[in-house]
């Protein structure tokens, strides 16, 4: 399945992170990368604002990573609302699109718990990510592929 990320607010659960920052940016990007390489799932994640020397849409040398930035006068949200389909993962804390998830019976995650999800991904090279999931950790994971 793939993830559909809210970049800015995937940034906003590291208080080290500032959203619209550069390198915040770049930082998570890069952490996602790792997270893709180990788990050969589909990422798409998408800032709010304008990118700085990027284009609207980044494709990376993984297919199936891409990075996507709102048109003028349109903000992450739009973009998010547009491509949500069934057989997807919403990663955001945003409580208007969880409920839409909700509503359109699509599985979602909070930025929260999925950060300590990519936070558990290996160094390139490794095939799969030491994770020991905490108690809150299986409820959110038990909440995403429970059966409504």
């Amino acid at each position: 399945m793939p993830y559909l990320v809210d970049g800015n607010n995937l940034i906003g659960v590291n208080p080290s992170l500032e959203i619209g920052s550069q390198e915040s940016r770049e930082y998570i990007i890069k952490k996602l990368l790792r997270f893709h390489r180990v788990t050969k799932k589909r990422v798409i994640l998408v800032f709010d604002g304008a990118p700085d020397p990027f284009p609207a849409r980044m494709e990376f040398s993984p297919k199936n990573f891409e990075v996507i930035f709102p048109k003028f006068g349109e903000s992450a949200d739009d973009v998010i609302r547009r491509m949500l389909r069934q057989g997807m993962i919403l990663v955001t804390s945003d409580t208007e699109l969880i409920e839409e998830a909700k509503k359109k019976r699509i599985k979602w995650i909070t930025s929260r718990d999925f950060w300590h999800l990519i936070s558990s991904a290996k160094q390139e090279g490794k095939e799969k990510p030491d994770w020991n999931p905490t108690p809150q950790e299986i409820d959110a994971w038990l909440k995403i592929f429970e059966k409504k």
